[in-house]
């Protein structure tokens, strides 16, 4: 006999309540920084404040994790594959170059943000605080002098494994490691966008998303993370056709 519903939703796991929260408090990271509140966070997640502390150990710690999520690939994957079959091929190069510009200014405003956490007192108290119980700045438990270079939950970031929304390193060898990775997967998705140019090209497919990709990050420097840099349009003609007279 079939037990009888309730009508209640199933109790969330501190996990899920965790991942939860860290998604709600990614816009308010990208609009505010550092300076955004426990109130407003508690607000967006649509749960008491108190709950954010039960979930996390501090502000610093649920920023950090926000972070994480906002800069996980999955998301600007998401964006590339989702934009609608352009007319031409430089109309495609325009609407990716417009996606990756966006997401590379929230990302610059992001990691300020992180590094702004990092650095202020209270950021510093969360360390020693981690540091004395002999943890990581991120809560991780610290297993042994490889720790510093890599923890099982930064190789499972950038492992075959590796789902999105899974937590991804930000510092270390490790952070570079599941950077590149990210870039891999990017690159991958621009790829299969321009694969429909292939008959128009004089290079290899996966030649242009590398070009198109190296010339929209190199704009907006990191001391200038609000910068729009040069207009997306601009930079695909001279992509395209070059900058010299023919």
């Amino acid at each position: 006999m079939d037990e009888p519903r309730t009508g209640r939703a199933r109790p969330m796991s501190r996990d899920e309540r965790r991942a939860a929260i860290a998604l709600a408090t990614v816009p308010l990271l990208e609009a505010h920084g550092a300076q955004v509140s426990t109130r407003q966070i508690a607000v967006a997640a649509g749960v008491a404040e108190g709950t954010l502390f039960r979930a996390f150990d501090d502000k610093v710690e649920l920023l950090t994790a926000a972070a994480e999520r906002a800069l996980d690939p999955a998301a600007g994957v998401a964006e590339i594959d989702d934009l609608p079959r352009a007319a031409d091929l430089a109309a495609e190069l325009t609407q990716l170059a417009d996606v990756m510009a966006a997401r590379g200014r929230r990302v610059r405003r992001v990691m300020f943000a992180v590094h702004a956490i990092l650095a202020s007192d209270e950021g510093r108290r969360a360390a020693a605080v981690r540091g004395a119980r002999g943890a990581d700045p991120l809560g991780r438990p610290i297993t042994g002098p490889a720790h510093a270079d890599a923890t099982h939950a930064d190789d499972a970031a950038h492992a075959p494994g590796h789902r999105p929304g899974d937590r991804l390193p930000l510092h270390g060898p490790s952070g570079r490691d599941a950077r590149l990775r990210a870039l891999a997967e990017v690159r991958a998705a621009v790829v299969r966008r321009v694969e429909a140019y292939r008959g128009e090209l004089r290079i290899e497919p996966e030649r242009l998303a590398h070009l198109l990709i190296a010339a929209v990050m190199g704009q907006g420097p990191p001391v200038l993370p609000d910068d729009d840099g040069v207009p997306v349009t601009e930079l695909v003609d001279v992509l395209l056709h070059g900058a010299a007279r023919t």
